[in-house]
């Protein structure tokens, strides 16, 4: 099973989400590192909004326990894109991504909660919308984050010299 879900990673990284990649890096100037934590703040968003109808209704019917139940939810939910967040930008200037790797199981698990609750969706609200958009989000900011960053482009003289260098010898 781990070895078919590593062939659908790789293909969703390298042929939907690298070109993805590599468009917002040309056209936009994001690194790969801005476009995923972008996609967690809109995440984190989602998350809230998710949840803010819940916990309204019960502080609203002074339901205290389930409030303060919803309420560590929701704060368990944001410190884990924060903290996903806070790992991208650790791992922003690395030559080589270790995210593309030890981030797989987290990108089957988002996966699969992403099939499961666009199965059970039948007739969608703002609080099914919200979470659809969370989950896609966050499995966007888990590929995002898999891809490799692109070399920078190296300009100047120098280059030049060097690139005209290797014509002539070749």
């Amino acid at each position: 099973m781990r070895t078919c879900f590593a062939l659908l990673d790789d293909w969703l990284i390298e042929r939907v989400f690298q070109p993805i990649s590599d468009v917002i890096t040309d056209r936009i100037g994001f690194s790969r590192t801005t476009a995923a934590c972008f996609c967690v703040d809109f995440a984190s968003t989602a998350w809230i909004v998710s949840r803010a109808r819940g916990l309204t209704g019960e502080v609203t019917a002074w339901d205290a326990g389930a409030a303060v139940r919803d309420m560590s939810i929701l704060l368990l939910g944001l410190i884990a894109l924060v903290s996903l967040r806070m790992l991208f930008r650790r791992t922003e200037r690395r030559q080589a991504n270790p995210l593309r790797l030890s981030m797989q199981p987290h990108r089957g698990v988002v996966l699969m909660m992403l099939t499961v609750r666009l199965v059970e969706m039948h007739a969608p609200g703002l609080v099914d919308a919200a979470d659809l958009a969370m989950l896609l989000f966050a499995g966007s900011a888990l590929y995002l984050g898999a891809c490799v960053e692109r070399p920078p482009v190296r300009r100047g003289r120098a280059t030049l010299v060097s690139a005209f260098g290797r014509a002539w010898a070749g």
